[in-house]
């Protein structure tokens, strides 16, 4: 009994410690089952399937809706950025998105996972006034790549602009009419650019001292421009701070500072200008000089006309102009800056004198710059032994620039430059200037000098005046020297004509001796060339009339000069200059100056 009892007991507690087993292979058998499959089938899946992922590669943020092009079809990323594409789909992948670089690949053998990074192209921004951070509407926002145009977009009312394919490694640009341009190189991946543009625009009003606009020319060392027929002007190209000269002949010039409104009215103020000639010798002698100003200060004369360079060719002041010092032009006996700062200061209007193309220092130091002989090969000379520099010479005009340019640095008022022509005397047949010598090439020569000096003197007060012969105020070609009214009266702000009566030939205008006839020829001369120009170059004229006597017929007295004076003012004119190679002038032809 107690053995069956035992083995009993035996068998209950094997039964009872096999039941919990097999309950649990029954019970969970079909989820391991399950768990099995799934990994079984997942792993046969992702044998047939790459899993990819299709990220920004700025931010690392998944995109979603990327086409993934394949030659087994074309799939798409979810919200998560993810697809599965078959592993059947070989050859190159092509993913597309929008405002995101398009990519080309070929996935490796046996990848399971792909991650793929976009570039992102769409720029956005704002664009403001540098200062005040307004916003500006209308600007070209355009996406470069070496120098060409891809992609552009124009700032909104708010500044904003959005750049939709741009390139890697562009440029952007910004440019508006009334703002400096800016450029900024887009480096690592940026997707935002803020810019601040420097307004460079100067808007203003020109009038004289009656209120009534004037056409003047209002100029920067960045540019310049004429204002309208109103007295309004647009210049473009500076900024706060810069300074701009504003002028028009017949007035003073002015100077001023461009304003952080850019806005600018500007009067000027009326200019009559009666002066005399003054050599550089007498410049240079303290007591000398001292007896020609007194003489401006008693009289109605108010400005002076000093050599800088005279027709020997001389530079009388210690020049930075390298050339001169090579040739050996320079003989410094005047002190130009301290010069006009003495002048100014007795209320003296300065007008510096250089002549030009009559330089026998320049024609011998630089033979390949001269006119030349043609049966010789050498220097062409006038009967009187001079040489001259060949006027089609651009080197010979970028001299003379340079030192009209340096006058003015030292203040004058007024740049006029003399013997700026062909020469009229020697065997004019012998000369050979390297170029067929014909009236347009002679006239284009001295129209394109002119207009590089004038542009050099632009951006400064100076104004520049040309001397030219009595006689082109009548002949209508070049007279040979390349002289034409017309074309010199567009390129310079005064002409001077050199009316001279005693040197007009017997029978000019119908006088036996023109110079027994002071009033007639230089009234009918001035007369006859404002004629010839529009109404508003009339302010461009100022002669220069004979205080000398010369050749036949009368001495000139105080009677002849003021008698030229006389009609000057009588032909619709108010300035003149006076004209003595010796720097003497006759007191009693002027009249007192006003108290």
């Amino acid at each position: 009994m107690s053995r069956v009892h035992s083995n009993r007991r035996v068998s209950r507690r094997r039964s009872r410690a096999s039941i919990p087993w097999r309950l649990s292979l029954t019970v969970l058998g079909i989820p391991v089952l399950l768990l099995v499959l799934t990994v079984v089938y997942s792993t046969l899946i992702a044998d047939r399937h790459i899993d990819v992922v299709v990220v920004d590669r700025v931010t690392g943020t998944p995109i979603a809706g990327a086409t993934i092009e394949t030659a087994a079809g074309t799939f798409q990323t979810d919200a998560d950025g993810r697809a599965r594409v078959p592993r059947t789909a070989q050859g190159p992948w092509r993913i597309v998105v929008p405002d995101y670089d398009a990519v080309t690949f070929t996935p490796e053998p046996g990848v399971r996972r792909l991650r793929v990074p976009l570039r992102p192209n769409v720029v956005h921004g704002t664009v403001v006034r540098n200062g005040d951070g307004a916003p500006i509407a209308g600007v070209l926002v355009r996406a470069e790549v070496g120098g060409v145009g891809i992609v552009d977009a124009t700032t909104d009312a708010s500044g904003a602009f959005t750049l939709r394919g741009v390139p890697d490694g562009a440029t952007l640009t910004f440019t508006h009419s009334d703002f400096a341009p800016a450029t900024v190189q887009l480096v690592s991946d940026r997707t935002t650019v803020d810019v601040a543009l420097k307004p460079d625009v100067l808007r203003g009003v020109v009038r004289d001292s009656h209120g009534n606009p004037v056409r003047a020319i209002v100029a920067a060392e960045s540019g310049w421009v004429t204002s309208e027929a109103d007295g309004t002007f647009r210049l473009k190209g500076v900024e706060p701070g810069a300074q701009v000269v504003v002028k028009a002949p017949g007035h003073r010039s002015v100077e001023a500072t461009v304003p952080a409104s850019m806005e600018l009215a500007v009067t000027l103020e009326p200019l009559v200008v009666r002066a005399i000639y003054i050599n550089a010798l007498v410049a240079s002698k303290p007591d000398a000089l001292e007896k020609r100003l007194e003489l401006v200060d008693r009289t109605e004369v108010n400005a002076v006309v000093i050599d800088l360079k005279d027709s020997t060719g001389q530079v009388y002041y210690d020049t930075r102009v390298a050339l001169a010092h090579e040739i050996g032009a320079v003989r410094p006996i005047l002190q130009p800056a301290e010069l006009v700062r003495a002048l100014e200061a007795r209320g003296i209007y300065t007008i510096a004198r250089i002549v030009v193309f009559e330089d026998p220092i320049l024609a011998e130091a630089r033979p390949e710059w001269a006119i030349k002989d043609r049966t010789t090969g050498r220097a062409w000379r006038t009967w009187n032994g001079v040489a001259w520099v060949n006027a089609y010479r651009q080197e010979v005009w970028q001299y003379n620039v340079a030192l009209a340019r340096e006058a003015a640095d030292f203040g004058f008022d007024e740049i006029q430059l003399d013997y700026i022509r062909f020469p009229t005397d020697g065997p004019l047949q012998k000369a050979d200037y390297g170029v067929p010598h014909t009236a347009e090439n002679r006239t284009a020569a001295i129209r394109e000098f002119l207009r590089r000096v004038h542009e050099a003197l632009l951006p400064t007060p100076a104004y520049l005046g040309a001397d030219i012969f009595g006689l082109t105020m009548w002949e209508l070609s070049d007279s040979g020297i390349g002289q034409n009214l017309e074309t010199i009266v567009e390129q310079v702000d005064y002409v001077c004509p050199m009316l001279y009566p005693s040197h007009f030939w017997p029978g000019s205008l119908g006088f036996e001796i023109p110079n027994d006839h002071p009033y007639e020829v230089m009234r009918w001369s001035l007369e006859n060339g404002l004629e010839r120009v529009p109404p508003e170059a009339r302010r461009k004229f100022r002669p220069w009339l004979q205080d000398f006597s010369y050749g036949p017929g009368k001495a000139y007295g105080p009677e002849e000069v003021r008698a030229q004076i006389r009609a000057v003012y009588d032909a619709g004119l108010d300035s003149w200059m006076l004209w003595n190679a010796d720097s003497v002038y006759q007191e009693a032809a002027l009249e007192a100056a006003s108290s």
